[in-house]
């Protein structure tokens, strides 16, 4: 490592320093418009500190792509779906430590879903760099991204020019040629663009063709970086990768391993002979996939994909998201089906978050709302990935789950009802969600987020296969798994490692929306312990059917912010101790040697030295009031001896999932 890559690593707070996570240098952030009156975009990333990238685009209207950044200023912008130079629009967007606020209508336009992608400067990941033209091949211009780029894209932003894309992947000899970000053109030989000369970790090469060096003509460049493995709590780990893939010759599909999942990735086909859209797909947006990673050429798997609804956006046009069905993000790379045989395709794809959580308030919330049109609106301080939601506390009412990769589709807890699609059930907020159900009052959602080491959501087509192995990215060994067959109307099933006392525990089964004990049946799970990489299904309807889609929410036990545990009750008050510092703020508790409900505590409802409200997932019936089965503890929670008839049954076996 040279001495250059060493200090820039250390001004990044990377090797020397604190470590650099993805969450620190990149978001993908989902909410609404609010038509120009300005709001603030909270995303942890520190442009005003750092420098950057913000990229906008309207989901729903034909508006143009709109490009911010820290090294031309915040009043001007450009379009990449156009040929133009910097548009003004006076102190448009303000850069702050923790994001950024929309001062004006650009960007901002009327109260449409919009996204905005936030690429922070760091070595190993991302640069921008401004300079002037002077129409002479062999041109350098230096840059700081302390390694050599994997994608370089640049704008003339003083003249109407197309936008000219390096990218390594693109050809043998990348550097001989260009693609064009706002056009579908195939790759290209061209030695104007980039003088037939690669770049270095510190320059890259210009010719004399104006899309990049025409003299006295400003210029802005965007550069990539590529799987630096420089990243994490380790220092040793890489979060964006620039690369290329080949589809299978009989029905186009592909499958990239890049050794984590992605949650972004832009991609076009590349090859000279055809041309293509730069696709733009994030798992904020929504990816409906299988998600396993199991890749085969044949017309089913083809089809697998094409009736999914991934919501993608073209860099090269103006259009609006649609939904298709090109890619899912499984849990170590790309895969899909794209239609065309024996095509290559190029992609910048970055990692989704990494951290490991260190509080509950992290992770979890449970939220009180009143619906209001578009409402009820949640809000947590996270990226919200998972829901369960009870729409009225004094009312009989479903119990209704979704996820953020599915987007407008929720399941029903306490039945075993299909997978319904419902837009209105959206998360069309990076930290919250909407639900449009009318007006009820004392709405309630428990909205959970994606972490490693904490939970994980996993969605699949079954192949009817006793024995299939599903990848996760949980990072560490499951301990509970809820999972449901989202085709049809079957039970969800459960898995729990302490079922029948931890022995033995995936040769049994439960069901979230049913009060059945434990039972000896290793349709749900094979019999296979889950492993930190994978987990395993039988081959039940409810676990894994040949061509039914499922959902599988993950979780484990991460020391001060959750406990999978259970208990031996002996009707007395006991102290359920979770290894927390602050008490539960959410319990989850069944009964499994005999009958017995989801009995579901959380702080809104009260965990006090009183009375518990409580609801249960698998009845569709208003809260419990006046009843005192559980006590707050600091290290966990207690539960009553009023509680020997429900969760306190003498020697009665229970499990339970806590949150701090």
């Amino acid at each position: 490592m040279t001495n250059i890559r060493r200090a820039l690593e250390a001004a990044a707070g990377v090797g020397g320093g604190d470590p650099v996570y993805v969450e620190d240098v990149f978001s993908p952030y989902v909410f609404t418009a609010n038509g120009g009156t300005g709001q603030t975009i909270t995303n942890g990333i520190d442009l005003a500190g750092e420098g950057g990238l913000v990229w906008h685009k309207d989901r729903v209207a034909t508006y143009g792509h709109v490009l911010w950044d820290t090294a031309r200023g915040n009043d001007v912008y450009l379009n990449t779906a156009g040929t133009g130079a910097n548009q003004t629009s006076t102190d448009s967007i303000t850069f702050n430590a923790d994001g950024y606020d929309l001062n004006a209508a650009t960007g901002n336009e009327g109260t449409n879903a919009t996204v905005g992608w936030t690429f922070r400067k760091a070595p190993g990941f991302f640069d921008v760099v401004t300079y002037t033209g002077n129409s002479t091949a062999g041109r350098t211009i230096s840059h700081s991204l302390g390694s050599v780029p994997g994608c370089i894209i640049v704008k003339n932003t003083s003249a109407s020019e197309s936008w000219g894309v390096y990218h390594r992947s693109a050809s043998a000899s990348p550097e001989e040629g260009y693609l064009r970000l706002n056009d579908t053109d195939a790759y290209a030989v061209n030695s104007g663009y980039w003088n037939d000369t690669a770049p270095t970790s510190t320059e890259f090469t210009l010719g004399a063709n104006p899309v990049v060096n025409t003299d006295t003509e400003t210029y802005v460049a965007y550069l990539f970086a590529n799987d630096d493995q420089i990243f994490g709590a380790g220092g040793d780990e890489s979060i964006i990768k620039c690369g290329s893939f080949t589809t299978t010759a009989t029905w186009g599909n592909y499958k990239e391993d890049l050794g984590w999942e992605p949650q972004y990735v832009l991609m076009k086909r590349a090859d000279s002979s055809s041309v293509g859209d730069w696709f733009i797909i994030d798992s904020m947006r929504g990816i409906v996939g299988p998600g396993d990673g199991t890749l085969a050429d044949t017309s089913a798997f083809y089809n697998q994909w094409q009736t999914s609804d991934d919501a993608e956006l073209k860099a090269n046009s103006t259009a609006i998201e649609t939904e298709q069905g090109r890619a899912s993000l499984y849990a170590t790379g790309i895969i899909g089906a794209l239609g065309v045989g024996n095509a290559d395709f190029i992609y910048i794809a970055i990692r989704r978050p990494m951290k490991v959580p260190e509080a509950g308030t992290e992770v979890y919330l449970a939220q009180t709302a009143n619906s209001t049109n578009p409402g009820p609106l949640f809000s947590a301080s996270f990226p919200v990935d998972m829901v369960i939601w009870k729409e009225n506390l004094s009312a009989a009412g479903t119990f209704r789950s979704g996820a953020r990769l599915l987007q407008g589709s929720y399941g029903v807890t306490n039945d075993t009802s299909a997978w319904a699609a419902d837009s209105a059930f959206a998360f069309d907020y990076s930290y919250g969600w909407r639900g449009d159900y009318g007006v009820d009052a004392n709405n309630l959602s428990w909205m959970f987020s994606r972490a490693t080491g904490f939970m994980d959501v996993v969605t699949q087509v079954g192949d009817g296969v006793g024995g299939a192995s599903w990848n996760h990215n949980l990072g560490v060994v499951p301990e509970m798994i809820i999972g449901k067959n989202r085709t049809d109307a079957v039970d969800w099933a459960v898995y729990h490692h302490g079922v029948n006392g931890g022995v033995d525990p995936a040769d049994y089964q439960l069901q979230l929306n049913d009060t059945a004990a434990q039972y000896d049946y290793n349709g749900y799970w094979d019999d296979v312990l889950p492993t930190t990489t994978h987990f395993t299904t039988g081959g039940s309807t409810n676990t894994n059917q040949t061509g039914k889609e499922y959902i599988f929410y993950l979780f484990t036990t991460l020391a001060g912010v959750s406990k999978v545990g259970s208990y031996t009750a002996d009707a007395t008050l006991t102290t359920i101790d979770c290894g927390f510092s602050a008490g539960a703020r959410f319990i989850l508790i069944k009964r499994t040697d005999a009958t017995g409900d989801w009995y579901t505590y959380d702080s809104v409802q009260g965990i006090v030295a009183g009375n518990d409200p409580y609801l249960r997932f698998n009845e569709a019936l208003a809260q419990v009031t006046g009843t005192d089965y559980i006590d707050p503890d600091n290290s966990g929670f207690q539960i009553t001896a009023a509680g020997s008839s429900t969760i306190n049954v003498n020697t009665g076996t229970y499990i339970f999932l806590a949150i701090a």
